[in-house]
């Protein structure tokens, strides 16, 4: 199957019937600040052209302005609705490149929001293949980069697989909440507004099926509870969150009579995590006992997992590592939290281990891992 490759959202879209993006990629693509192409530009054929003064204004904009960008956002959002893929990918870049422009302020990104914001939610309502899911997960792309409440209420409603049946358009969806979190004073992001956008992720993803898709909402999750506009108490709210997200997977992956493909989006974001885990937090605090807590029993119900599916385990290399490194993993994020070891904990992760360093059997890692868990009780 042949692929063309946006450069300017790091997307891979299929040249027969739909995309499917590599949100790790996009992600780092969109974060390095990518120049647009040329023709990105805002053009006075597609809508007034928006002057630096408005896009910089710290002042509420007045009639004239506001027109200029009414003008403007219809103009772009006809060619993101109706338009080919050309006009589509020329209105984004418009978009984005104004949304995007140094010294863009929030007063002038709560007007372009107010003016977008309606559209695209049309676009996203909208199911489907083809032309349909291309409108749609660009339309996300602006939403990113608007970095308003409404804006990114839109991207995390669009996380819910209750709703939202595509994987990819989830997928993208969860992968742009780093970008949109990213707080412009007067947007309207504030601690209140991510602390409930962490909420809402926390409820979205224990839901979802698609472990790649899990995968990039807990990163969200760990990308606002990182954020710097949260006060002392609203982190502390959103990392309890977090590894409470992360306790509801394991307790779904435990009810489970063969290996769950969720501990995989498990283990790789706790490597993540692990880099990080302490920024802005006080070691030894009471958020980081719950939160240790929290980890410990979930670890717990992980390895008891391994052992009620080690038949399957034994069959699959891949997700006996996934198992095995969320259980080593996990340990060195609990000696993070609580500053010191906790020999018995780590002792849950040894036996599997020592397959792959030690050559150990897996009769030998299955009776080790069933001890670790009597030792625990």
């Amino acid at each position: 199957m042949t692929y063309l490759v946006d450069l300017a959202t790091g997307t891979l879209m299929r040249s027969t019937r739909r995309s499917y993006t590599l949100t790790g990629l996009a992600t780092l693509v969109l974060a390095a600040g990518i120049a647009l192409p040329a023709n990105a530009q805002s053009r006075g054929d597609t809508g007034r052209p928006l002057d630096r003064g408005l896009v910089s204004s710290t002042k509420p904009l007045s009639g004239e302005q506001l027109d200029q960008v009414k003008a403007f956002a219809a103009a772009q959002l006809e060619a993101l609705a109706n338009g080919d893929a050309d006009d589509l990918i020329t209105a984004r870049n418009a978009l984005i490149q104004d949304a995007r422009r140094p010294g863009v302020t929030g007063v002038f990104l709560r007007a372009f929001s107010s003016e977008l914001v309606p559209g695209i939610e049309k676009m996203l309502q909208q199911q489907g293949d083809g032309m349909q899911t291309m409108r749609a997960e660009n339309g996300l792309r602006i939403l990113a980069f608007l970095r308003t409440p409404e804006a990114l209420q839109l991207i995390v409603a669009t996380t819910n697989p209750a709703d939202v049946k595509d994987n990819s358009r989830r997928l993208v969806a969860a992968g742009l909440v780093p970008i949109a979190v990213e707080a412009v004073p007067q947007s309207g992001l504030g601690s209140a507004v991510l602390t409930s956008t962490a909420r809402r992720l926390s409820e979205n993803l224990v839901e979802d099926s698609d472990w790649i898709v899990v995968l990039e909402d807990l990163r969200a999750m760990n990308a606002i509870a990182l954020n710097r506009t949260l006060t002392k108490e609203n982190r502390s709210e959103v990392r309890d969150m977090q590894f409470n997200a992360y306790a509801r997977l394991a307790n779904g992956i435990a009810s489970s009579d063969t290996p769950s493909p969720i501990v995989k989006a498990i283990y790789r974001a706790m490597l993540g995590l692990r880099e990080r885990l302490l920024d802005n937090s006080t070691a030894g605090d009471i958020s980081n006992r719950q939160i240790a807590n929290t980890l410990r029993e979930m670890l717990k119900r992980i390895g008891s997992a391994a052992v009620r599916q080690w038949n399957g385990l034994e069959a699959d290399p891949a997700m006996f590592q996934a198992y095995e490194g969320t259980l080593r993993v996990g340990a060195q994020l609990l000696s993070l939290l609580e500053r010191r070891q906790d020999p018995r904990i780590n002792a849950l992760a040894a036996p599997m281990t020592a397959v792959g360093e030690k050559g150990d059997s897996s009769d030998q890692a299955l009776t080790g891992l069933k001890a670790a868990l009597k030792n625990l009780g």
